[in-house]
């Protein structure tokens, strides 16, 4: 898998050629979040209308977004799938800013929820375990802004924000994969 670093980097110019001014960190978000959607409401999402509702696929500014979008869709979906291994979020580098990293957090926040709940086929409340209260803390965390502590305070806080988003997400996940396995046929008589 490609370093975070260099998708944020690649998704950032990708987005730029679009002329859209979402952030990397928020469309990675909407793509987990909608891959766990997927496997809830077993729609297939259109990601290129998911991060832009008003994209024409057939515009051709479009068509690397779109591409850009099935392929994290696609290696993302697998990495979830197998564990979670090696999964982590895209968001600014350590050497940003605090205000550019605490954006980015709640982004990624942002684009988890849009692209979790998009259809409006279920609500937060009809998620598996405790996966509505932790959507609840990440509607929170989309709310974030640095605050007034000491910068090495700050960056401890970032740091498990970022920690918890990353385990919550994939415990979601987790949760709606063991309910939707509940819920298959047995394939023993």
């Amino acid at each position: 898998m490609t370093n975070t670093v260099d998708r944020f980097t690649q998704i950032e110019a990708t987005l730029a050629l679009a002329g859209l001014e979402l952030t990397p960190s928020e469309v990675h978000g909407t793509i987990i979040g909608a891959v766990s959607n997927h496997l809830k409401t077993g729609l297939s999402p259109d990601l290129l209308k998911l991060v832009e509702p008003e994209a024409d696929s057939n515009d051709g500014r479009f068509s690397q977004l779109s591409s850009l979008l099935y392929d994290l869709y696609r290696e993302y979906s697998d990495i979830l799938f197998n564990g979670g291994e090696g999964f982590d979020l895209i968001l600014p580098d350590d050497d940003e800013p605090l205000n550019v990293q605490v954006e980015g957090v709640a982004t990624w926040s942002k684009g988890y929820l849009l692209g979790l709940l998009y259809n409006n086929a279920f609500s937060i409340d009809q998620l598996p375990e405790n996966g509505s209260e932790i959507a609840r803390d990440l509607m929170e965390i989309a709310e974030a802004d640095a605050g007034d502590a000491s910068e090495q305070e700050e960056s401890w806080a970032l740091a498990e924000l970022h920690e918890y988003i990353k385990v919550g997400s994939q415990l979601i996940f987790e949760f709606i994969y063991s309910e939707r396995s509940k819920d298959a046929p047995s394939t023993t008589n």
